[in-house]
């Protein structure tokens, strides 16, 4: 009894130790501000706004250390934890166990993958099972262009950002879209868009996470209880409101 108590005091101490050791530092955090409502910047602003960076920064301000914020493309967030360019990455990044395997990720989001059709050919696909054959536009690196890439005899087309991608079915280079569902509901309501129509299903759950490297356990600590702290508080429902229609998911 006596030995488990010292080893949970022993815990806890070291626990407090690298929270305390982040306190008044800086963080690095690298995101991808073109993946509206998570990242993005406004009407030709420089400042990157969204869910995700209202969220690291109430986590921060609970953790006592600061941010500075990093915009790089999508694929370099992962490489720019691991070779500790950046010490944080959150930008919609989807829980797979491929990523789990080499990096610290933190869930703070439930999502899912959603299909934009060109409203020409909704009368013809109603699910994923409809693709097949069908050319389909997604983001490079994403699980979008995963789940594209095995949909029977479909033509994929990935590219660097979701603004490029939704640009290229507006001008009909595609079919449909697989992104996250999320950002496509954002995009329909800001754009008013009657080109193009989104489906009903979602086509998978997904967490998002915040990603850290597990070499760096005092950052992914912090983040953790930042993030306990943020949900029991109220916070997080706050910013979730402010960026989303309905309740907390």
């Amino acid at each position: 009894m006596k030995i488990i108590k010292k080893a949970s005091l022993l815990a806890l101490a070291i626990f407090s130790f690298s929270c305390f050791a982040l306190e008044n530092k800086t963080l690095k955090v690298g995101l991808e501000a073109s993946f509206g409502p998570f990242d993005f910047k406004e009407n030709g602003s420089s400042e990157v706004i969204g869910f995700d960076v209202d969220i690291i920064n109430a986590i921060a301000k609970e953790q006592g250390f600061k941010v500075e914020i990093a915009n790089m493309p999508f694929d370099a967030l992962l490489p720019s934890v691991l070779t500790e360019q950046v010490d944080v990455a959150i930008s919609a990044y989807s829980i797979t166990e491929e990523r789990a395997q080499i990096v610290k990720l933190e869930p703070y989001y439930d999502s899912g993958l959603g299909v934009l059709v060109r409203s020409d050919l909704i009368k013809d696909i109603h699910s994923s099972y409809d693709l097949q054959g069908r050319t389909i536009c997604s983001r490079s690196g994403s699980t979008g262009s995963y789940f594209a890439e095995n949909i029977k005899n479909a033509q994929t087309k990935n590219y660097l950002t979701e603004i490029e991608t939704f640009m290229a079915i507006d001008k009909g280079e595609c079919d449909a879209i697989i992104i996250d569902k999320p950002v496509l509901e954002f995009y329909h309501v800001r754009n008013h868009d009657d080109k193009t129509a989104i489906l009903k299903d979602t086509l998978t759950f997904e967490q998002y996470g915040i990603v850290t490297s597990k070499n760096k356990t005092e950052i992914s600590d912090s983040i953790a209880e930042g993030l306990k702290k943020i949900r029991k508080n109220g916070v997080y429902d706050k910013i979730y409101r402010k960026w989303f229609d309905g309740s907390k998911k």
